[in-house]
């Protein structure tokens, strides 16, 4: 799921979460939720993402594991590429 032409890629975030951790736990149209990849059990992280955005919702400091699953984006060099940004 996205959108491509030849001046901008968007990418729906939620394509890119699930190929990294598989199914979301809960979707909706507008987002989906997974437990944090980057939060440790105890603190039941949970990854809220959106098609251009991401929280996590564990009340810490976190990025979500985004600086795994974003390295995994198949891209042309030349391409310019717009993702979302931490909500």
């Amino acid at each position: 799921m996205g959108y491509h032409d030849s001046k901008l890629t968007l990418i729906d975030l939620r394509d890119l979460v699930e190929a990294h951790l598989g199914k979301p736990l809960a979707a909706s149209t507008h987002a989906g939720l997974w437990r944090c990849p980057a939060c440790s059990p105890e603190h039941h992280g949970l990854l809220l993402v959106s098609a251009d955005e991401y929280k996590c919702l564990s009340g810490y400091v976190c990025d979500g594991g985004a600086s795994e699953w974003m390295q995994n984006i198949d891209q042309a060099p030349d391409e310019p590429l717009m993702i979302g940004v931490p909500a």
